[in-house]
């Protein structure tokens, strides 16, 4: 790839990753004063900013982006391969993240922290698409944005360290964890050819981790 290409394809990376912090902040702002600031519950509290507000506009500019860039001829479009592979893999990857993050939240939050907790199922459909829109972003535009630049290692280190430096919300070492799975969802998603493969280990994670952390 020609130097102003790489160059273009980085701009275009770091301009999907700022658009988290504006305007995807302030429509997350707009969005919840518009429902009321609701309580984290239900379809107003959880499915609907799940669907619309968390990490949506993020997935739309990526996608804004990486139809530019494939019509440019820089980048490779959205692969979406065997859905029986990607099925298989994407199950096994979810279970060892859910490994990997139960051994973080043992080792640094209170006793108690692991529990069984009745699925919440606004929580389950949000994550349908606030998960697909994680994936889309980062083991899809963003990951294949580097590796078109940096090879297939240094853009899935990359690219999971942007993903755990949003999660702000836990200590470091839960952050380390985040990083580790989006390794291992990235090299989920070269081994599928397919983003179904990270995205199926995403719902698997959430799903049994919602149920057994809190």
């Amino acid at each position: 790839m020609p130097l102003n290409h790489k160059l273009l394809v980085l701009l275009a990376v770091a301009l999907a990753y700022a658009s988290n912090f504006w305007p995807n902040r302030a429509l997350l702002g707009i969005g919840l004063k518009w429902l009321g600031y609701p309580a984290y519950e239900g379809f107003a509290g959880i499915f609907l900013p799940h669907l619309l507000l968390y990490s949506t506009l993020m997935a739309l500019v990526s996608g804004l982006l990486w139809w530019a860039l494939v019509r440019a001829g820089m980048l490779p479009p959205p692969r979406f391969g065997d859905p029986k592979r990607s099925l298989i893999l994407g199950a096994a990857g979810g279970l060892l993240a859910l490994a990997v993050s139960l051994l973080a939240v043992w080792t640094v939050l209170p006793a108690g922290t692991i529990r069984w907790i009745d699925p919440n199922g606004w929580k389950i459909a949000g994550n349908l698409f606030s998960n697909f829109f994680e994936e889309f972003i980062f083991r899809g535009f963003i990951l294949v944005g580097l590796r078109a630049v940096t090879g297939f290692w240094p853009a899935a280190i990359i690219s999971a360290a942007l993903w755990a430096l949003l999660h702000t919300q836990f200590p470091a070492l839960l952050q380390g964890a985040i990083f580790l799975v989006g390794i291992g969802f990235a090299w989920l998603a070269r081994s599928a050819h397919s983003l179904w493969a990270p995205y199926v280990a995403h719902e698997v994670l959430d799903i049994l981790g919602d149920s057994l952390i809190g």
